[in-house]
C-alpha cells in the first residue's frame, strides 16, 4: 500500500478528460480512407507485397525477414479480393487510419480539446510516411498502428496509474510480435520511460506487467522456435543491416531523416511537444513519451536501424505539440497551415498522383522510390514469358524459371495463370526455403541482375533485357538468360543458390 492505494493500481493524474472530437475526427479519417483507397489502385503491386503473398501461400510461424502477420493478411485479402487492389490493401488503409485516430486519443490524454485532437490527427494523416504506408501493405504500416496503440496504453497507465491496462498492452505487443520483433524496442523504451514518472517503479513492478509479459512471450515463442530451427536468419539479417548501415555517414543520415519522416511542420510539432512535456510539472506523467523516444533513437542508432523504424514514437509527441499550441490561436493556425503546406510538398512522392514516367523524371523520384517499385510487373512477367516460349515446345513442360530476387518470382507467381507459366524459384530469403526444383537436368530461364550468369548453371546465353517502363531497384537492370541446366542436381547446388539479403 502507498497512501491507501494498492501498489498495483497507483493513480497519478486521473482527472476527467476533454470530450473526444468525434465529428472532426470522423471527417478527417473518412477523407483519409477515401484518398488511400483511390491511391491503392493507381499503379500496381509493390515487390514486397508480391513477396508477402507468396509467403502467405507457404504459411509458417516466421520467415527470414518478418513474422507471420503480414503474409497472412496479404494472402488472405488477395484471395478475398480476387486480384482487387482495393480489397488487398484494406489491411494497409485500416491501420493507418487507426494510427491517425490514436494520435487524437493521445492528444486527449494530454488534455487536448477539439482543435488539438484534429491537428494531431491531420499531422499524421497528411504525413509522408502515413500516406505512403497507408496505401501499400507493409510490415511497417502494421507496426505504425501497433506502436501507436501500445504507446497510448502506456500513456494512460502513466497518467492514471491503472496498471490493469498492462493486460491490454500485452495483447497488443503479442500481435505486434507476430509482425516484427521491433516492438521489443518500444517495450524497452516505455519501460525505461515509466521510471521517470511519479510512482514509476510501481507502474512496472506489479502483477499486471508480469501478466502482460507472459501474454506477449506466449505469442512470440512459436516464431522463436521457427527461427531456431532455421538457424536464426533474422539475427543474420540484423547483422548484415548493421554492417551496411552502421557507418558514421549512414548514422548521420538516420538522424537527419527523422525530421522528414512526417513533414517539417509535424517535426516542429513534436519538437515543441517534447520540450513542453519534459518541462511542465503538470505533465510529469508525459515524460515517458520523451524518454521512450530517446531510448528508441539511441537503440536504433547503435544497432544501425533504418530511419523508418522510429516512426511509432513521434505521434504522441506530435499530439503533445498540438495541445501546447491549442491555447495560442495565432500560433495554432500558423502551425496548421505549416503542416498542410509542408505535407503537400511531398505528396507526389507519397501518393501515386503523377504518371510513373513523370514521377521518375521529377524532383520527387528519389523520395518516390517505393512508388516506382509498384510499376511494370505484368510487363516484366510478359517478357519472361516470351523467353520461356522461345524454348522448344517439348522442353517447356520441363523448364525451370530461376530469379535473383524475391520480387520477380512473386510477380510470376501472381500472374503466371494469365501466361501459363510454371512456378518460379529463387534462392533469396524465404524463397530459398521453398526450393529446390525437383528434376536435375532441365533447361533454365534465368532472370538475373548481374551481367554474368552464376557458375552453377551451364551454357548460359543472354537473350534479352528485362525491365519495366521506369527505373527501380528490382527489375530495371534485369537480364534474361537461357541455360541448358544446372551443374549437377538441383539439390546439390541449392546451398549455393540460397542467400539472405535485407
Amino acid at each position: 500500500m502507498a497512501g491507501g492505494v494498492p501498489a498495483e493500481d497507483v493513480t497519478s493524474n486521473a482527472a476527467p478528460l476533454p470530450p473526444l472530437a468525434w465529428r472532426g475526427l470522423t471527417v478527417v479519417c473518412a477523407l483519409l480512407a477515401a484518398v488511400l483507397h483511390v491511391a491503392s489502385t493507381r499503379y500496381g503491386y509493390h515487390r514486397d507485397e508480391l513477396y508477402f503473398i507468396a509467403c502467405g501461400r507457404h504459411l509458417a510461424w516466421s520467415y527470414p525477414d518478418q513474422g507471420v502477420l503480414t503474409p497472412l493478411l496479404a494472402s488472405s485479402f488477395e484471395t478475398l479480393g480476387r486480384g482487387s487492389l482495393v480489397v488487398f490493401r484494406l489491411p494497409a488503409v485500416a491501420p493507418l487510419v487507426g494510427a491517425a485516430w490514436l494520435t487524437s486519443l493521445m492528444a486527449r490524454e494530454l488534455g487536448g480539446r477539439t482543435r488539438a485532437q484534429v491537428l494531431a490527427t491531420l499531422a499524421v494523416a497528411l504525413s509522408a510516411v502515413g500516406l505512403l504506408g497507408g496505401h501499400l501493405l507493409a510490415t511497417a504500416t502494421l507496426d505504425f498502428a501497433a506502436w501507436g496503440a501500445i504507446t497510448w496504453v502506456g500513456l494512460r497507465i502513466a497518467r492514471t496509474g491503472q496498471t490493469r491496462q498492462w493486460v491490454v498492452a500485452g495483447v497488443l505487443v503479442a500481435v505486434a510480435l507476430l509482425n516484427k520483433d521491433l516492438v521489443l524496442v518500444l517495450v524497452l523504451s516505455l519501460t525505461v520511460g515509466l521510471f521517470t514518472v511519479p510512482d514509476g517503479h510501481r507502474l512496472v513492478f506489479n502483477r499486471w506487467y508480469a501478466a502482460a509479459a507472459v501474454i506477449a512471450v506466449a505469442a512470440w515463442v512459436p516464431g522463436l522456435v521457427w527461427q531456431a530451427q532455421h538457424g536464426w536468419p533474422q539475427v543474420t539479417l540484423a547483422r548484415m543491416i548493421r554492417v551496411e548501415y552502421g557507418t558514421a555517414d549512414q548514422r548521420i543520415g538516420f538522424l537527419v531523416l527523422q525530421i522528414f519522416l512526417f513533414s517539417l511542420g509535424a517535426s516542429v510539432l513534436w519538437g515543441i511537444g517534447a520540450v513542453r512535456v519534459w518541462r511542465d510539472p503538470q505533465w510529469r506523467f508525459g515524460r515517458v513519451l520523451v524518454v521512450s523516444a530517446l531510448v528508441a533513437l539511441v537503440v536504433f542508432v547503435i544497432t544501425a536501424g533504418q530511419a523508418y523504424y522510429t516512426v511509432g514514437v513521434y505521434p504522441a509527441l506530435i499530439a503533445a505539440g498540438a495541445v501546447v499550441l491549442e491555447g495560442r490561436p495565432r500560433m495554432f493556425w500558423a502551425m496548421t497551415a505549416g503542416v498542410a503546406i509542408t505535407s503537400a510538398v511531398v505528396v507526389p512522392a507519397s501518393l501515386p498522383i503523377l504518371t510513373p514516367r513523370t514521377l521518375a523524371a521529377s524532383v520527387w523520384a528519389s523520395g518516390g522510390e517505393q512508388q516506382l517499385e509498384t510499376v511494370g510487373w505484368p510487363r516484366e512477367v510478359g517478357l519472361v514469358d516470351s523467353a520461356f516460349r522461345s524454348l522448344p515446345a517439348a522442353q517447356q513442360p520441363h523448364a525451370v524459371i530461376l530469379t535473383a530476387t524475391y520480387g520477380e518470382p512473386g510477380a510470376i507467381d501472381r500472374y503466371r495463370a494469365r501466361f501459363g507459366l510454371p512456378e518460379a524459384y529463387s534462392g533469396l530469403n524465404a524463397f530459398g526455403l521453398w526450393g529446390p526444383p525437383h528434376d536435375s537436368d532441365r533447361p533454365v530461364v534465368l532472370v538475373w541482375e548481374d551481367p554474368r550468369p552464376p557458375t552453377y548453371l551451364r551454357q548460359c546465353r543472354e537473350v534479352r533485357r528485362v525491365g519495366g517502363p521506369v527505373p527501380n531497384e528490382e527489375h530495371h537492370y534485369a537480364r534474361t538468360f537461357m541455360c541448358t541446366g544446372p551443374l549437377g542436381t538441383w539439390a546439390s547446388i541449392w546451398p549455393h543458390v540460397t542467400h539472405l539479403s535485407n
